[in-house]
């Protein structure tokens, strides 16, 4: 498996809407995403393998806070540390930047993604009632300082 690291273009927004809508059964508009892309603020790396994307990572970075607002990585490539890698990419890149701490909201169900990021150093700092629809469900709020 020869994994390869990179800043997402805009011509990846249609791939990316197409996993999202895969992963989550909900999709960011591609203009969204080919907009994100282009922004100063926005951190967005993926992973490929063999030309295909296999894994994304959205980051804003405004000012001294950052906000994890997506990371997924394809079935078949899951626990293979990719996730790990790439977040591990993007930290990187939010010191560049100067961000002091990121926050992110997971759902309170999704125990395999609150451990991946309890692993990653983030902690859980508060909760959103009823933040998830589809079903309705609490975030849990997680921060990690840099």
């Amino acid at each position: 498996m020869g994994v390869k690291f990179r800043e997402m273009i805009p011509e990846d927004a249609s791939v990316i809407s197409e996993f999202e809508k895969c992963m989550f059964g909900t999709c960011t508009d591609e203009a969204a995403y080919r907009k994100m892309c282009q922004k100063e603020e926005s951190i967005c790396m993926a992973a490929e393998d063999n030309g295909a994307i296999i894994a994304y990572c959205t980051i804003i970075a405004l000012y001294e806070t950052a906000d994890l607002c997506h990371i997924a990585v394809k079935e078949k490539y899951r626990r293979c540390h990719i996730a790990e890698r790439l977040l591990e990419k993007c930290i990187v890149c939010c010191k560049d930047k100067c961000v002091t701490r990121i926050l992110l909201e997971a759902r309170e169900s999704n125990a395999p993604a609150i451990s991946f990021y309890k692993k990653m150093g983030f902690i859980e700092i508060g909760r959103r009632n009823r933040y998830y629809k589809e079903p309705c469900e609490d975030a849990v709020i997680m921060e990690k300082m840099l």
